[in-house]
């Protein structure tokens, strides 16, 4: 039986026995359901627009879906948005989103974010700070494709844009609390205050707490769990009808035993085998165990707050959004994985600030001339403190302690101007163009030292300080035709140039000189049909796009340095192509059938001389190359291959989502029911095609049930997520402790385990 046929055959026999019962999972923006005859509104264009109106790849999901689906963590997000993945690694400085394929995954200070994350307006510098609960959330929108012309900071390959709750002009309390297998408790409280006719305040407080899925049995600890909390607030004055100020303000913290990795493949012969042997622990793709003798963790604390001014005038509306952010990070990897102080990875702290300011001008919609423009500032400084540190005497006879360190800061400086012009000629017609110049400053000063050896007359050295400094101007911008036929149907096309700044190669500890990588630079063509029809009982959507990169920013081991090591380079040009289409038929009001998927062939066109994969068959020092992904020796110990037509990491080709949702009256009370199906084509970790780098397809099967009165005062509700129990990860990679051929390690996910839950929620006022 084909494995197409057995999907199918899932979905029908699902279907039937909830009786179309709907989703726990994945939604497209464009299937959110709005309600029959409702509009779902987006601020993709920085102005409130009808999301079939929008010449942009969106996606949209309310607050209230990511609580229904018992999703507050934007890692969650990408079981709502098939073209949104999330990329995993030791500490959540190296971890990043990416949309089609494309996304970063460096532990560098330097490096700005393929995909861009903004709240409330407000772009942050670093991923991690948004790896916090989603607390309050009125929607999150997923712009997909390069989007900086008008989100302020870098964003190549698209943008998450997060808009919290505003508060209301009313008194009301409102709580949920769930209770799931793996000991999951989420908590939120939510209170809402009306302090007078023009004035308003919202809080919110959320918590979560989770055991971890890896099991230390060394020291008895359950690893990759989630521990985390955090408040925000938000102050809403209107002292007049033109006039509307916020003040937010937010905070988070997270302290957890967190992100370790296990044993996947092992040869029996290898050291890494034989000590994983000893030490009780058998590497597989289904490993949930280490022996780590040193503890693995990782803390954060995030906070901040911002000030938006909004002022209508006659011909426009003025908007400041001055903001401030904080992230803070502590963190220790024990890379060995074992009961030996062979080698500790990343044990340091990093200290986040950034200040940023935007001035924006939008005219009012409707016009035969829309237009935005805007100035945006920003200054990032980061200090740091990272290290590894080790004993090879456990196992090598000679050189016993070893180890090195950088005391780091980064600074970017970064301005731009930009603006966007829509002209509607003929009903119906509109021709969009809009550009943004950036001015873009990067430095980056380190103090290097190596630690004291154990071996006589070998101290302490002090390397440094480093320095390493670019400075980039760059523009970039977008060209739309739009067309629409009628309120139901329009077409577009566009295209667009996007834009990363530069960075510095930090990720090796101890350097003596200082790699530029120049920007980023991508450029996208997109044709997409928005579509509905059967008196807006159906809506289609479909996106055609094909991006080309230059300059891809990307971390590659470089067998060539002296020692070997990580490194950050441009990888040269890649190539992502492909399509994204939403359905949503709503054959009853009561019953919502609803699809999405994106189908992205993503591949390396020119990435040279990385390195060769352990055990990976290797040509003669000077035979000629006949194919890209031959190993070839360059000199008697060093050999390289090229990526060119490998995948990228983590991009697979075909992800979608089938969702079902029915309710109905009985009584006064409603029932609401839901199932999902989400699939993830097979994925590779590795540009020079390592077999043993790789995660095969899965699919995910997630229902839930609830029941409350119609007046929304309660609801108690039971959820159920990968009812079938696959076990998949977020990652493979390479064990650079122990090296050889055959030996790989693993990222489980935490949502690889069947997960059973109940969930209450109540309400008081305000309704």
């Amino acid at each position: 039986m084909s494995s197409k046929f057995k999907q199918r055959q899932l979905w029908v026999t699902a279907a039937a026995v909830f009786g179309a019962a709907t989703p726990a999972f994945a939604q497209e923006a464009a299937v959110v359901d709005a309600g029959e005859g409702q509009d779902i509104v987006v601020t993709a264009q920085k102005r409130a627009e009808r999301l079939q109106d929008v010449p942009l790849a969106v996606s949209a999901v309310s607050g209230d879906q990511l609580q229904t689906l018992s999703i507050n963590n934007p890692m969650e997000l990408r079981y709502v948005a098939p073209s949104l993945n999330y990329q995993s690694s030791v500490n959540t400085r190296g971890e990043g989103f990416a949309i089609r394929g494309i996304g970063t995954a460096i532990f560098s200070d330097t490096v700005e974010q393929s995909v861009g994350v903004v709240i409330d307006g407000v772009p942050l510098a670093r991923p991690g700070q948004a790896v916090a609960d989603l607390i309050d959330i009125e929607r999150v929108e997923i712009l997909r494709g390069p989007q900086g012309m008008l989100f302020g900071k870098n964003a190549s390959a698209g943008v998450i844009s997060i808009t919290t709750k505003a508060p209301e002009y009313n008194n009301s309390l409102q709580g949920r609390i769930s209770y799931a297998t793996k000991d999951e408790v989420k908590a939120n409280l939510i209170a809402n205050l009306k302090l007078s006719d023009t004035v308003a305040f919202r809080v919110a407080y959320a918590q979560t707490t989770r055991d971890g899925i890896i099991r230390n049995i060394e020291r008895n600890e359950l690893y990759n769990g989630r521990d985390s909390r955090g408040v925000r607030a938000r102050l809403l004055w209107e002292p007049t009808s033109s006039l509307t100020v916020n003040l937010l303000s937010d905070w988070g913290k997270s302290k957890q035993l967190c992100c370790a990795w296990t044993a996947r493949s092992a040869p029996s012969t290898s050291l890494f085998g034989q000590l994983n042997a000893a030490a009780g622990i058998t590497p597989g793709p289904r490993n949930l165990e280490v022996a780590s003798d040193e503890q693995s963790y990782q803390n954060t604390e995030n906070w901040g707050g911002s000030l938006q001014v909004d002022l209508d005038v006659d011909w426009a509306t003025l908007t400041s959004i001055s903001a401030y952010r904080s992230w803070k990070t502590a963190d220790d990897s024990d890379a060995d994985i074992l009961p030996i102080n062979f080698l500790v990875v990343n044990s340091g702290a990093s200290w986040l600030d950034q200040y940023s300011q935007e001035f924006r001008v939008t005219s009012p919609s409707g016009g035969r001339f829309e237009w935005v423009a805007g100035l945006f500032l920003n200054y990032t400084r980061n200090r740091g403190h990272v290290e590894a540190a080790g004993n090879r005497g456990q196992i090598f006879p000679v050189d016993t302690y070893y180890g090195s360190a950088v005391d780091s800061v980064t600074k970017n400086n970064s301005a731009a101007v930009f603006g966007q012009l829509a002209y509607e000629p003929v009903e119906g017609l509109k021709l969009i163009a809009g550009g943004r110049y950036t001015a873009e400053k990067v430095e980056y000063t380190g103090n290097m030292y190596t630690m004291p050896s154990a071996t006589v007359g070998t101290p302490g050295r002090f390397i440094g300080p480093v320095y390493g400094r670019s400075s980039v101007e760059n523009f970039s911008g977008r060209a739309t035709l739009q067309y629409s036929f009628d309120r139901d149907i329009m077409v577009y096309a566009s295209v667009a140039r996007g834009y990363k700044g530069p960075g510095v190669d930090t990720q090796g500890v101890v350097q003596s000189s200082l790699t530029i990588i120049r920007p980023e630079i991508p450029t996208s063509y997109e044709i997409g049909l928005r579509s509905q029809f059967l008196d807006r009982r159906v809506t289609l959507n479909i996106t055609g796009f094909a991006t080309d990169f230059k300059d891809f920013q990307a971390s590659v081991f470089d067998v060539r340095e002296s020692p070997a090591r990580f490194v950050l380079s441009n990888a040269g040009k890649l190539r992502t192509r492909g399509v994204e289409a939403d359905v949503q038929i709503r054959p009853l009001p009561s019953l919502s059938l609803n699809g999405s998927l994106t189908y992205a062939d993503s591949t390396y066109k020119d990435f040279k001389n990385i390195s060769c994969y352990s055990g990976q068959p290797v040509l003669p020092l000077g035979t000629p190359r006949t194919s890209p992904r031959e190993c070839i020796r360059i000199t008697p110990t060093q050999a390289v291959t090229y990526g060119d037509g490998n995948p990228l990491s983590n991009a697979p080709k075909l992800t979608y989502s089938l969702t079902a949702s029915y309710q109905h009256m009985v009584s006064d009370y409603r029932i609401d029911s839901s199932l999902n199906w989400f699939w993830r084509d097979k994925v590779s970790f590795d540009a020079a095609g390592n077999p043993l780098m790789t995660q095969v397809a899965y699919g995910l099967l997630n229902a839930n049930i609830g029941v409350g009165p119609d007046n929304d005062k309660w609801r108690l509700s039971f959820f159920a997520r990968n009812i079938l129990d696959k076990h998949f990860v977020n990652r493979v990679t390479g064990q650079g402790v122990y090296g050889g051929a055959g030996i790989s390690v693993q990222w489980p996910s935490p949502d690889a385990e069947r997960l059973l839950g109940v969930a209450l929620d109540v309400k008081f006022g305000g309704l």
